[in-house]
């Protein structure tokens, strides 16, 4: 059966390079990261290793200590992190692997549930998770050898819990094919996009758990105590051997027939997606303004916005900055340097969005290579579509920072300015390479950290005049030099 899980793997990372112009035009450098990517063991270990680090820093507060309250504490916290990230992997790639073709050849074949394959294939991307929470279970085994291995079980448990909650999303919402204008499927979307929102804010409260923690540790034991039941409380119960494996017997006996229930739902629905459609009156055909540019941006944000997974990559300079904001606000004073740092972190941030319009088209780039569409229009497109949500959000901050400090609207060009600047820059990192073919660049966490290095330089330039000269003159300098600095970037497009 991983024979064909591995066909699948290299078939995926496949069609990645073939998308992308910068490898795909090159036949060794083709090759070469062809048979870099294709390797699940190389791929996995790379990952994983960045993964262990982090997860040793975690571990060392456990490693002092012998408090069994505060050990239970801090594992019921780690346990979310496998959980969570099972859960968004399985419900955010699922849809993207699905929309590659990768199991159209599998269709004909005499297989009961093909979703089993799809289900493996994203376990392999969930092993990094694990990764992070083995160095805390190492500890508390040595210590502890038969505890150590309940709390290795309860992570498997939570993992495979997150998997089916995100196959049941899947098979629920992506499995379907709408041909109708839903009056509620805005409201749909502006909720889940609230729904994301507290996901990651789940990500933070881990993250900032620890000295709390060790600060109240009978006062969360209580908590758990009380709520022993419930996953990843039920990760306290490990010092109750008995107790531990009963739970973990009636979570296996929930979770396994609903896993299995969910494949069946899953590949029921990649052999026959859900059709949604209503009678609607035709109308007659009337051309929009704005021209390419105005048509393809206004395409990449109806898809992301449909597919609301997409906007995770928007919000992260959201998560990054709400601890921040939230501590401003509660000061009751929002001064103007506080709203410039706010605005370029914002700016930085842009470039994960990338992620997501590079991916937008899915199957249909050959479709856009058999339009009139060059490959400098077509960038110059995505940097727009990059750019939209981040200056949405941008003006939000601004406005917040208005109502405590009227000066601050002095800030408004950089609300449209960084932004734009970060996004063209990324476009013309990408599109760079030699010839005219259109295609899906490959966008990794090196690109991505190279990007966010670039962009900082250049935002570093653009702020220098706020540092050595006087108001109101370091504002005007300011913009100028981000007005002339996003010419440049549109003419290298």
């Amino acid at each position: 059966m991983f024979e064909v899980v591995k066909i699948l793997y290299r078939e995926l990372h496949y069609q990645i390079l073939k998308r992308n112009p910068q490898i795909a035009n090159d036949e060794k450098k083709f090759k070469k990261h062809l048979k870099n990517t294709i390797s699940i063991k190389r791929n996995v270990t790379i990952q994983s290793i960045a993964f262990v680090f982090f997860g040793i820093m975690m571990a060392i507060g456990l490693s002092f200590s012998d408090d069994k309250t505060y050990i239970v504490a801090m594992l019921s916290s780690l346990a979310l992190i496998p959980f969570i990230f099972s859960l968004y992997v399985t419900a955010v790639q699922s849809s993207y692997v699905v929309s590659l073709g990768l199991f159209e050849p599998i269709k004909a074949l005499p297989i009961r549930i093909g979703a089993l394959y799809l289900s493996e294939l994203l376990m392999i991307d969930q092993i990094p998770a694990l990764a992070m929470i083995l160095p805390s279970i190492a500890v508390v085994g040595i210590k502890y050898p038969l505890n150590g291995i309940l709390a290795l079980l309860w992570i498997f448990i939570g993992m495979l819990t997150g998997h089916t909650l995100g196959l049941i999303i899947y098979s629920t919402f992506g499995l379907r094919i709408s041909y109708r204008k839903s009056k509620s499927g805005s409201l749909k979307n502006i909720l889940k996009i609230l729904a994301i929102f507290a996901f990651m804010g789940l990500f933070y409260g881990v993250s900032y758990m620890q000295e709390y923690i060790q600060e109240h540790s009978k006062q969360v034991g209580a908590i758990i105590g009380r709520y022993s039941i419930a996953y990843p409380f039920t990760i306290s119960s490990i010092f109750e051997p008995k107790k531990s494996i009963i739970l973990l017997l009636i979570y296996a006996g929930v979770f396994v027939p609903l896993y299995r229930l969910a494949l069946k739902r899953v590949w029921s629905g990649i052999l026959e997606p859900k059709l949604e459609s209503e009678r609607v009156r035709a109308t007659g055909f009337k051309a929009s303004l704005g021209g390419k540019m105005f048509a393809l941006t206004l395409k990449d944000l109806r898809i992301i916005f449909r597919k609301t997974a997409m906007i995770t990559g928007f919000l992260m300079p959201v998560y990054v900055l709400f601890p921040q904001i939230i501590m401003v606000l509660q000061s009751g004073n929002f001064p103007v340097s506080k709203a410039v740092y706010f605005l370029i972190t914002l700016g930085v941030f842009t470039v994960p969005g990338a992620d997501a319009v590079l991916k937008v088209e899915g199957k249909v780039l050959d479709f856009l290579k058999s339009l009139p569409l060059t490959k400098r229009e077509y960038a110059l497109s995505k940097a727009l579509s990059m750019s939209v949500i981040p200056i949405l959000i941008s003006e939000l901050i601004l406005a917040l920072a208005v109502h405590y400090n009227p000066q601050a609207i002095i800030l408004l060009p950089y609300t449209f300015l960084l932004p734009l600047n970060a996004s063209f820059l990324t476009m013309v990192y990408f599109f760079r390479y030699e010839g005219i073919e259109l295609g899906i660049p490959e966008f990794n966490i090196g690109h991505m950290i190279v990007l966010m290095i670039l962009v900082g330089i250049l935002f570093g330039v653009i702020a220098l005049p706020l540092l050595v000269l006087s108001y109101p003159f370091k504002y005007a300098v300011s913009f100028v030099i981000s007005a002339v600095a996003l010419i440049v970037l549109y003419q290298m497009l």
